[in-house]
């Protein structure tokens, strides 16, 4: 040992270190306790499923009484969220003197959650009706289809 240290020294250094490790490792006093609160959330609202088709997506020609022709509609989720889709159903507008009345699209069940920008699609089958009347204001026309979408489970 040094000529200046002597051993009373030694023992105040000694007790300032353990003192000074010891504070900050947590020689602190404290309390404990519980609590509770509360928060809001905002839940967004659905939005409308797109549904649509084009000529190019019907495979057959339609005569008054004959063969079915098959239809593929694009369901499409452009919502913020996930979508449910149950039946999509369609109705054949009028065009001049061709009835939409004289059509049939048969309702079908995509039964899908849609995920956000997510889409599929959906084949069903499109028939003219025979009216028993003349039907060739329906000759070389092209029929729009307005598609419905149904959300029941």
């Amino acid at each position: 040992m040094p000529k200046h240290m002597t051993p009373r020294r030694l023992a105040i250094i000694l007790a300032v270190a353990a003192v000074a490790i010891a504070v900050p490792i947590g020689a602190f006093a404290y309390f404990s306790t519980t609590g509770e609160g509360s928060g809001t959330a905002t839940v967004g609202s659905a939005t409308g499923i797109q549904l649509s088709s084009t000529g190019q997506d019907v495979t057959g020609t339609l005569y008054p009484g004959g063969s079915d022709a098959s239809v593929t509609v694009l369901v499409e989720n452009l919502g913020d969220g996930a979508q449910y889709v149950g039946d999509v159903s369609g109705t054949v507008t009028d065009n001049g003197g061709c009835l939409g009345a004289w059509f049939e699209v048969d309702t079908v069940a995509v039964a899908t959650n849609l995920a956000k920008g997510a889409d599929t699609t959906a084949t069903t089958a499109i028939r003219m009706l025979d009216s028993g009347t003349n039907q060739n204001a329906c000759q070389g026309k092209t029929m729009a289809i307005d598609w419905a979408s149904t959300s029941a489970q």
